[in-house]
């Protein structure tokens, strides 16, 4: 069974003129300027304090450690997460090396951060068009992700919902049955893809998506909530709760409160609504302030984790991809000196 959600032909674009490259340099190098700039002010508008309060509570190699293992579970955690984007991405068109997809993913994963939102989506985009993804098969990919994203998290929620929801919780699983059947029914997610595509006055795809790659999809977000989710459950732990109640707690409440957050629009990031749903179920195994306390240095160490993440994979990209296309140049010369020695 395949999803009928795909795009068509990326094609090959002609090399640019000489002053379209430098033009093209120099606007990149002032994205990652403000990019960088950026990513400063959103780490130095965080509630560092809340390190101190952590590590107040135990021996302060123990803290060390604790707080060392949740920033590398909001490392790991998105990095799976870019798994599941690129198993949808693939599907949608022609071959795309490791390295591009890399490049299009972390460009786009950093450039959240810049002011306004519109600027570092264009900035993104035309980075996904000059590493040979076309802007269709951007928008069905990122669609579909979004939407598993939503769903999955939802889902992983249900681990701490009857807890802090009682009844209430059997609401959480209303966001299952559509996971459910996207992953039995790919088809259907097409039906929604296309909707959207519709809406946004975009082509239709011309290829399609496996219910193979739908499933492998998932299979990455969900894991991707559950590794994240551990640096709350290590946060918690080190402000005192028990490690085995907190465990499952923890991890659904991440995943729950992430996409509430998410969801509301009016908020930016979600700023204080995820808190204020972390803190809620925190409350369970902690004493208030320190449900509070954690909740915040959620915020802190997942957004460390991702600078972390999103600046080493740039960095290792942009390395490897300049040694293959110095390699690649020096290819043809190397072809051109063979001709004259034979000659």
């Amino acid at each position: 069974m395949s999803l009928d959600v795909s795009v068509g032909p990326d094609r090959a674009a002609a090399p640019a003129p000489r002053w379209r490259r430098r033009l093209w340099r120099a606007v990149t190098v002032v994205f990652a300027l403000v990019v960088a700039v950026a990513v400063g002010r959103a780490l130095a508008g965080q509630d560092w304090s809340v390190v101190a309060v952590l590590l107040g509570r135990r021996d302060g190699v123990e803290i060390g450690l604790l707080l060392a293992g949740a920033v590398a579970a909001a490392t790991v955690g998105p990095l799976l997460g870019m798994l599941s984007w690129r198993a949808i991405l693939l599907e949608l068109g022609p071959p795309v090396s490791r390295t591009r997809v890399l490049r299009v993913f972390f460009v786009g994963f950093l450039a959240k951060y810049v002011p306004g939102k519109v600027p570092g989506v264009v900035a993104a985009l035309k980075v996904a068009t000059a590493n040979g993804v076309t802007l269709p098969r951007m928008l069905v990919s990122g669609t579909l992700s979004t939407l598993l994203v939503h769903l999955t998290g939802l889902t992983v929620g249900l681990l701490t919902g009857a807890r802090v929801l009682g009844d209430r919780a059997v609401w959480l699983a209303l966001p299952a049955v559509p996971l459910v059947v996207a992953v039995c029914w790919p088809a259907g997610l097409g039906h929604v893809t296309r909707l959207v595509l519709r809406l946004l006055r975009r082509p239709e795809p011309a290829r399609s998506v496996s219910g193979r790659a739908v499933r492998v999809a998932v299979a990455w977000q969900t894991l991707s909530w559950l590794v994240s989710g551990l640096h709350l459950w290590l946060l918690a732990v080190a402000m005192g709760a028990a490690p085995v109640p907190a465990l499952a707690l923890c991890v659904g409440a991440f995943g729950l409160a992430t996409v509430v957050g998410v969801l509301a629009v009016v908020v930016p990031d979600g700023l204080g609504v995820r808190e204020a749903v972390l803190s809620g179920a925190l409350a369970l195994v902690l004493p208030v302030p320190s449900a509070v306390a954690v909740a915040v240095a959620s915020r802190l160490v997942t957004t460390v984790g991702e600078v972390v993440l999103g600046g080493a994979a740039l960095a290792v990209v942009e390395l490897v991809h300049r040694r293959s296309s110095a390699s690649d140049a020096a290819l043809p010369k190397e072809m051109n000196g063979a001709q004259v020695d034979r000659t």
